[in-house]
């Protein structure tokens, strides 16, 4: 189902939250973001140093209608039935963005599975945020999304952490891939995991 914009898709009575980015999220954005711990379990296409300018173009590529991805129900013969919603979204506390969760969604043969990709202001480590918010986001994801059956994920090997936040959000770990990323200099291993449609 599609959301009202800038609504909660997701909202927890702590005051944290998972809602549409605004461009009001630009300063906390790059404030959380440019955070070289975080960057270095996240892909080198998101720049560091992290800027407002890169913040800003975020958003606006995450609400470019172009980059929207269609809602409601799937039939093979239709397709998705209903409107093409964002697939990116911020992590907030008290509505302030402290982080990201979104979908990237595949092509080709892969067109009905996406990726799942997260990340959180440092200060919210190790409180179990992400832990609570993810496989509510996951449940969101589903409703939402009816051309999606598989959601995958892939962390570092030394990123521990991250496949506890998955495995709690009904990720399965489904293989090691050795020598397969490359991040400052340094050549490891990457996890991989995978969720698919609940029954």
């Amino acid at each position: 189902m599609a959301m009202a914009a800038a609504q909660p898709i997701v909202e927890l009575p702590d005051g944290l939250a998972i809602r549409e980015r605004r461009h009001s999220d630009i300063a906390s954005s790059a404030r959380h973001l440019n955070n070289k711990r975080i960057w270095d379990q996240l892909r080198n296409r998101i720049p560091f140093p992290y800027t407002e300018s890169d913040a800003a173009r975020w958003i606006d590529f995450c609400q470019d209608p172009a980059n929207h991805v269609r809602s409601g129900n799937w039939t093979a013969e239709g397709g998705s039935e209903g409107p093409a919603i964002a697939t990116s979204f911020a992590v907030t506390f008290n509505d302030e963005a402290v982080g990201s969760v979104g979908l990237d969604f595949r092509d080709d043969i892969y067109f009905r599975t996406a990726e799942i990709g997260y990340w959180l202001a440092e200060e919210f480590w190790g409180k179990g945020v992400m832990s609570r918010l993810l496989p509510r986001f996951m449940e969101w994801a589903w409703e939402t999304f009816g051309i999606l059956l598989r959601v995958g994920a892939e962390t570092y090997e030394a990123n521990g952490a991250s496949g506890k936040v998955l495995g709690k959000a009904g990720f399965e770990y489904e293989g090691r891939r050795p020598d397969a990323v490359c991040k400052n200099g340094v050549v490891g291993a990457a996890l991989m995991w995978g969720a698919l449609r609940p029954r």
